[in-house]
């Protein structure tokens, strides 16, 4: 079955079946999607909205691209043919056309372990390629020490999709403690073998070039004003980018130095203790004095957004 990622790669390479079809479609208001249509006498359950874009204001037409049960991804649009005015307002009226269907097939191919990482993640996206480069390089370079029977322990100066792949890559993860993360927003990442030193991988400036038309057109997504061809045609560019990424030699898009490294102690202990103002259990060694009690981090730093739903 094609991933979101793939079935865009499809699109923007032209591998789509044209069909131009009218069928009847079961739409949800609420979710604001198809949820079944009936082409030739048989009807497609919708499974998964890949997408819904708004193709143009004048008429409003949106289009949704959506996967049936049997796998195959098909676009679907309301064609608005005429608006008559009703109580004030205009409301348009028009008839559903199933647009394509998109090709099987998939066209970016990574080698095993970078799928694994990948599926572990979600999806293959450039600061994903990024992190397994930089692990990739780092684990190639520290050979020796780790065939001693060192400790690798990771430094990680990011919290972008990297750190997926380098807790993959590496073994350290958050939970064994073996990777240290501080969001400064850099790729930057110190390995960690032994006591003294660590050796630090950083993205040399300006290797990645900028590219216009891919910042173009992230805002436009981001901003929830991307056509399906744009959506489609920004998966193209992001695919370049990883691919760079991927076939460029790791020297040359990384800076190497050792350098004298710190950790902090390990505070792994589990007991348990209340906060004075929640009354939830918290590691007692998180709890802070504050006015005469003993808090957690959360109460001490107030309530959380109300955006985050809770």
């Amino acid at each position: 079955m094609l991933t979101r990622e793939s079935v865009f790669r499809q699109i923007d390479a032209d591998r789509v079946i044209p069909l131009q079809e009218l069928v009847g479609v079961l739409y949800d208001n609420h979710l604001r999607m198809p949820l079944r249509f009936c082409r030739r006498g048989r009807e497609y359950d919708v499974v998964e909205l890949l997408g819904a874009f708004r193709e143009s204001s004048t008429p409003p037409c949106m289009l949704y691209l959506v996967r049936v049960r049997e796998g195959t991804v098909f676009a679907l649009y309301l064609d608005l043919t005429e608006s008559v005015e009703l109580g004030g307002q205009t409301v348009w009226r028009g008839q559903w056309v199933l647009h394509f269907q998109v090709e099987e097939g998939e066209t970016m191919l990574v080698d095993i372990r970078l799928k694994q990482i990948a599926d572990f993640h979600g999806h293959l996206c450039p600061d994903l390629a990024l992190g397994y480069r930089v692990s990739q390089y780092a684990l190639e370079r520290l050979t020796l020490p780790l065939m001693s029977g060192a400790l690798l322990r990771v430094i990680v100066e990011n919290t972008t999709s990297a750190v997926d792949a380098i807790q993959h890559m590496t073994g350290c993860t958050l939970g064994n403690r073996r990777l240290l993360v501080r969001d400064w927003g850099k790729h930057a990442y110190t390995f960690i073998c032994g006591e003294e030193e660590g050796l630090r991988l950083a993205l040399r400036p300006g290797i990645l070039p900028e590219n216009p038309e891919m910042a173009e057109l992230e805002g436009k997504i981001q901003a929830g004003q991307a056509t399906l061809l744009e959506t489609a045609r920004y998966q193209t560019l992001l695919d370049q980018r990883i691919a760079f990424i991927l076939e460029t030699p790791a020297e040359v898009l990384f800076s190497a130095r050792y350098l004298p490294v710190g950790w902090p102690s390990d505070q792994s202990a589990t007991a348990l203790a209340f906060c004075e103002v929640c009354g939830e259990p918290v590691l007692e060694t998180h709890l802070i004095l504050q006015n005469g009690h003993r808090c957690c981090l959360a109460c001490v730093s107030g309530p959380m957004p109300t955006r985050w739903g809770v």
